[in-house]
């Protein structure tokens, strides 16, 4: 029978904890004293009234689940014969479940059931052991550490005691009040932690430049109860950017700029601090690029002027504007002051970044060639084989330095020609000596201007290769070598091809290699009209 009372309780207590894993095994042990009263049941024919005192050790398994064993020890006296004393010291071993009946989990309700060993020492009668079940309801009062408080009912069933029939039972009560000490773990369950979380809404705005925006704060538990934000200390707001947006202890956003900001929360609750962040975004404001006008022409040496500007929906200037030329080869530009430097059409595009945004504007700008320009120097300009310039050549020069001063884009031409008498050796030599003179005496005629202008100047000669008048005498085969043979008359027909010409080069390319032609001879003008 013992053996059998012995596996049903070990079977009980299992059946309590089934799923006893590692998780929480030991977390919590304690150990505890109590003092005791117990009533025996009549049937046991001895005093009914015990006070005593005992001892428990328990042990967290799962969760709420664990197990416990306690003894206690009391004298009784037997009544009949022979009267004697005995110890009633029973053995209990209990699974329990550990409910907690407050939210701090300091106060718990307590139940468990298990194995009873009754021993009954000093008994007259054989087998001082009986087995049976017990039961246990208690409450348990925890402290804010490792010490607490038991009041306990103890339910203890003899199912085959010794002092009666075989088919007898017995049923003893016990009340119990102790004091209980958590060697490992704390005396109350442990729980779940407090936290707590801040909330901001919404997580992320735009909000327009001098606007305000109130976000909403709130708070809670990870529970989800709510805790009011008057419970929140040191609550505070700040902005990453201030210059961009600011905000207030409330939430409260001013937008500043265009930008974006990171608005972080922070506040204390129970020593443990916690903080939120919403992003805000200044979006940037309209903003206008104007240019004027939207096309210009004008000949090449010459300038034109744009206008630009970039404001906001304020009318406030947003500053620097950035100028650029499609092709600077023929138009160039400087601040809104394009100068035309070659034939062609071309682009001129203004730029501008503001507020995160660029914008681009553009115009129209035609540079227009000028007619070719050409001067001839005529029979005062060269005697009769000679390549001295004359007054009236000087004062040609003159005319040419002061155009060429006035446009810096202008290049010129030198171009040295003579009449058809003499060898073409003579003549080539001759030609080179009368464009190297004029070359000469036009920087002579710039003065202090010369090394700006002599970059711009090219000079050339071809001897009798280019004859515009046919006047006179025919060339005597072979030419004579004495020169002064040659008659006056002769000399004043052909004076007009004893010539320097000097021509405007539009293109910039070097001296030219063969004669002008009548096309290019054609509408020229003189370099006077170009000042």
């Amino acid at each position: 029978m013992k053996t059998k009372l012995v596996g049903i309780s070990l079977l009980a207590a299992i059946a309590a904890v089934p799923t006893a894993h590692a998780q929480g095994l030991g977390d919590r042990i304690e150990v505890g004293i109590f003092g005791q009263y117990t009533r025996l049941d009549t049937d046991l024919r001895m005093k009914q009234d015990i006070i005593g005192g005992g001892g428990r050790i328990g042990m967290s398994v799962y969760k709420w689940l664990g197990v416990e064993g306690d003894i206690n020890v009391g004298r009784t006296e037997a009544l009949r014969n022979p009267f004697e004393t005995i110890t009633y010291r029973p053995f209990r071993g209990l699974a329990t479940l550990t409910i907690p009946v407050t939210s701090s989990k300091k106060t718990s309700l307590i139940l468990g059931a298990g194995y009873l060993n009754s021993v009954f020492a000093g008994r007259a009668t054989a087998n001082e052991y009986e087995d049976g079940f017990s039961a246990l309801a208690g409450l348990k009062i925890c402290g804010s550490g490792k010490w607490g408080a038991r009041f306990d009912g103890v339910y203890d069933n003899n199912p085959s005691p010794n002092e009666q029939e075989l088919d007898g039972t017995s049923s003893n009560m016990g009340f119990r009040l102790g004091f209980t000490y958590a060697l490992r773990g704390a005396c109350a369950a442990a729980g779940t932690p407090f936290d707590w979380a801040l909330r901001i809404d919404p997580a992320s705005a735009t909000v327009n430049r001098g606007t305000d925006r109130q976000f909403a704060l709130s708070a809670a538990e990870t529970s989800a109860r709510p805790i009011e934000l008057r419970n929140v200390q040191n609550l505070t707001c700040s902005s990453s950017d201030a210059s961009v947006a600011t905000v207030d202890n409330t939430g409260k956003v001013t937008a500043v700029k265009a930008g974006t900001a990171t608005i972080t929360c922070r506040g204390t609750v129970k020593k443990l601090e916690r903080s939120v962040q919403s992003t805000v975004t200044v979006p940037a404001p309209d903003w206008t690029l104007t240019l004027s006008p939207s096309s210009g022409s004008t000949d090449v040496g010459k300038t034109l002027s744009f206008t630009s500007k970039a404001t906001d929906a304020d009318n406030v200037d947003l500053g620097a504007i950035t100028w650029t030329s499609a092709n600077n080869s023929i138009a160039s530009v400087n601040n809104g002051t394009v100068t035309c430097n070659a034939a062609g059409t071309t682009t001129i595009t203004v730029s501008k970044t503001a507020h995160g945004a660029t914008k681009t504007q553009q115009a129209t700008v035609e540079c227009k060639a000028l007619p070719a320009a050409r001067v001839a120097f005529d029979t005062t300009l060269f005697s009769f084989d000679r390549a001295v310039v004359l007054k009236a050549g000087n004062d040609t020069l003159k005319v040419i330095v002061d155009v060429m001063k006035a446009n810096p884009s202008i290049r010129i031409s030198i171009e040295g020609h003579t009449d058809w008498y003499g060898s073409e050796a003579y003549n080539n030599k001759l030609a080179k000596s009368r464009a190297e003179a004029v070359y000469k005496q036009l920087l002579k005629v710039a003065g202090t201007d010369a090394d700006a202008i002599k970059g711009r100047v090219v000079w050339s000669s071809f001897g009798e290769q280019c004859i515009l008048v046919r006047d006179g005498d025919t060339e005597q085969e072979p030419p004579p070598a004495n020169r002064s043979r040659i008659s006056d008359a002769n000399r004043r027909a052909q004076a007009a091809n004893r010539r320097v010409e000097i021509w405007q080069q539009l293109d910039g390319q070097n001296a030219p290699t063969s004669c002008r032609s009548e096309g290019e001879r054609s509408g020229r003008r003189s370099f006077g009209d170009l000042k």
